[in-house]
């Protein structure tokens, strides 16, 4: 710019122009005071560069280099951090008030008080043994316990699918913004030139997508200016990588392979089952896989064991050790906690092979060239989480919710359910009612009858508590009702005891059917089931049972089910109160009807320390009362934990968006001043223009 009076009006013009830019920049400020996501903007004012002259550098004015916005980009990753965790404990917190419902013992008839109510029904039958009335209210009370549980797993269950409903909208809508991430970052990239033209709008539009994301999941962004913008998970899965989208997927069920080097093998682990955990299967013992189902398979067999919580602990055994399973094929599957599990290879199976059982729908990475990759929110037992999956938004925690919190839950419900009902039942199998019985449909199924008992690959679920032992029935005359033979009458295994671990249930109705009690009774096996029934002319009653079996098998059993969906009372308890056992039979081999021994034992249990046991776990010992309670507990607890740390974290997320809006945020008091200063500066510049004008005037006067 030369010096003069051309200066001077390139100067002023300059200067206009500035203004202008200016004035039209707060002005559109003012018009975006209520926006979301909008940052406020302001002009780079900027001096040009001054010239060397006498008596000195001589300025030349202003000049406007580019628009830009007030942005913090570190401001900016800590409110998505914080964000995100607000979104991941509320989301939580409301599900988990209405997990409370299911456990409210204070103001509504729970599963305590329905409990309480049938022990005090079994302590009046003891009471009252031959009572008709009495023991129609119990078989009531204990029907009324029964709903009461199968309501509560049946309500969690449905919370669990409506987790998946929510897991999935999430997938797609998180799908749809990394999409139009991606197209905005290409769109930033064709407008922006460095220093002169910023795209302010776009990259407005592009945070928002990017917290509206970190409302969905956790994301860290690597901004580097232009379209040069990364954004990725906490654990470095990448979702945008500048104007390349990456997905997500809510796929079913699944397993993965993760040999040892140098490992040979040439199938993989499959599983039949759902469950809320993902298994890590883990060969300890190398070998090959096992097809007899035998609970002592050949030497050579492989042996693994199994965590639930990405390998930092191991399902227990009831010493408290690992518990190791068999290696065998799909026809001998082993049920681990809800899975069968089973191998297909027929290489040699190493030691460290891993494989990983995924039960259940998950979220996984996909990438143009990889994947799919499990990215499930994943919490260990020590309350800890697996940073390298989803750790945030609303997702991690629906998922957390669905898969830690509600699976717990399940489990208790389950180990509750399953110790009343096997303590229930192993008195009461060995007790006696007003009159015998001429036949017995067992309860429980067993899925191999050629496979010992408790064995893993029975797929029994009362077999890891049965014990050996010896199994007696009391036989009497149909017609006279007399005592056939001696308390305590006749044992059904004779030559050697019951094993489980080596008798299957094909043993035990052989055993029936060819020793001395084939006299008194046949046994069958009927849809995988024991059927005992009487030979003509007699009747039969348990009198002592060591092994569990009667029990296991649903023999002279009070209630059936083998999970807190499917718990009720024997249906034929219902037609035929007379069943119920409140007494035994006594050395005479007779059943007094006054005799109270099996009721009152039954309704003792409401205080007697039994062995409790949640899968993975070591076995605790304390009252059924004591445990649900715990339950009850644990549940306030939680919710009261949760609902607390989404109390700081959404007090933490305020502050930095508080601080957020400090910066970028709209002042109206600040912009309507900035408006009269730079309205004064279009006056002044205009007026600079102005008198440069008036002295060229001057100057072209002087000729005439």
């Amino acid at each position: 710019m030369a010096l003069g009076i051309n200066g001077l009006l390139n100067m002023g013009n300059g200067a206009l122009f500035a203004s202008q830019a200016a004035i039209q920049t707060t002005g559109n400020n003012i018009s975006n005071v209520n926006t979301v996501g909008y940052s406020r903007q302001a002009v780079d004012l900027q001096e040009r560069t001054s010239i060397d002259y006498r008596p000195g550098q001589v300025g030349q004015g202003v000049k406007a280099t580019e628009i830009y916005r007030y942005y913090n980009k570190f401001v900016e990753s800590a409110y998505l951090d914080r964000s995100t965790m607000q979104r991941r404990y509320e989301s939580q917190y409301e599900l988990m008030r209405r997990v409370e419902t299911v456990y409210n013992e204070s103001t509504a008839e729970g599963i305590s008080s329905a409990m309480t109510a049938m022990f005090k029904a079994w302590s009046k039958l003891s009471q009252e043994p031959d009572s008709q009335p009495t023991r129609t209210a119990l078989l009531e009370s204990a029907q009324t316990f029964a709903n009461s549980i199968r309501e509560a797993d049946r309500t969690l269950a449905a919370l669990e699918e409506e987790m998946n409903d929510k897991i999935r909208s999430d997938v797609d809508r998180a799908n749809i913004l990394i999409t139009q991430i991606a197209t905005l970052n290409r769109e930033i990239s064709t407008h922006t030139i460095a220093g002169q033209n910023n795209a302010n709008s776009l990259m407005d539009e592009r945070d928002r997508k990017t917290r509206e994301l970190a409302t969905i999941m956790d994301v860290k962004v690597n901004d580097q200016g232009g379209g040069k913008y990364m954004v990725t998970t906490t654990g470095g899965m990448r979702l945008v990588q500048d104007d390349i989208p990456f997905s997500l997927q809510f796929n079913g069920p699944r397993s993965e392979n993760n040999l040892s080097i140098g490992s040979t093998y040439n199938g993989t682990a499959e599983f039949t089952g759902k469950d809320g955990f993902e298994y890590t299967v883990e060969v300890v013992k190398p070998g090959s896989v096992d097809n007899t189902g035998s609970n002592t398979p050949a030497a050579g067999t492989a042996q693994y064991r199994v965590s639930l919580d990405g390998g930092r602990t191991w399902v227990q055994d009831e010493n408290g050790g690992d518990k190791l399973f068999y290696a065998t094929d799909e026809a001998h599957s082993s049920q681990v906690k809800d899975l069968n599990i089973y191998f297909t290879g027929t290489n040699q199976l190493a030691a460290g092979d891993k494989f990983l059982l995924t039960p259940k729908s998950d979220v996984y990475w996909v990438s143009p060239t990889a994947g799919p990759i499990t990215i499930s929110t994943q919490v260990f037992q020590d309350g800890t989480d697996n940073n390298l999956r989803i750790t945030g938004g609303t997702l991690g925690g629906y998922l957390e919710f669905r898969d830690r919190r509600i699976g717990e839950y399940r489990d208790q419900l389950a180990a509750f359910s399953d110790t009343i009902t096997w303590e229930v039942n192993r008195l009461h199998s060995q007790g006696a009612g007003l009159t015998p019985m001429s036949s017995a449909l067992g309860e429980y199924r067993v899925e191999r009858t050629n496979v010992p008992l408790n064995s893993p690959s029975a797929g029994f679920h009362w077999g890891d508590r049965l014990q050996p032992g010896n199994m007696s029935f009391a036989i009497y005359d149909a017609t006279t009702g007399a005592s056939v033979m001696p308390y305590p009458g006749i044992d059904v295994f004779s030559a050697q005891n019951f094993d489980p671990s080596q008798h299957s249930l094909q043993d035990v109705a052989n055993a029936i059917n060819t020793g001395p009690a084939s006299t008194y009774m046949t046994a069958s096996i009927v849809d995988n089931r024991l059927q005992i029934s009487s030979q003509p002319g007699y009747n039969f009653s348990v009198t002592a049972d060591t092994t569990g079996l009667a029990a296991g098998l649903g023999i002279n059993t009070f209630f059936t089910g083998e999970s807190p969906m499917s718990l009720g009372v024997r249906h034929e308890l219902s037609t035929n109160a007379n069943l119920i056992n409140a007494g035994r039979v006594n050395g005479a081999g007779e059943v007094n009807a006054g005799d109270n021994i099996t009721a009152q034992a039954i309704a003792d249990l409401v205080s007697k320390r039994v062995d409790i046991n949640i899968t993975g776990r070591a076995t605790t010992k304390q009252t059924m009362t004591d445990f649900y309670a715990t339950m009850v507990a644990r549940v306030g607890g939680e919710t009261a934990s949760v609902g607390f740390t989404a109390t700081t974290e959404r007090t933490m997320a305020k502050e930095l968006y508080d601080k957020r809006e400090e910066i970028s945020g709209v002042n109206l008091d600040e912009e309507m001043s900035n408006l009269i200063k730079f309205q004064s500066s279009y006056k002044a510049a205009a007026k600079l223009i102005t008198t440069a004008d008036q002295m060229l005037q001057t100057i072209l006067s002087l000729k005439q």
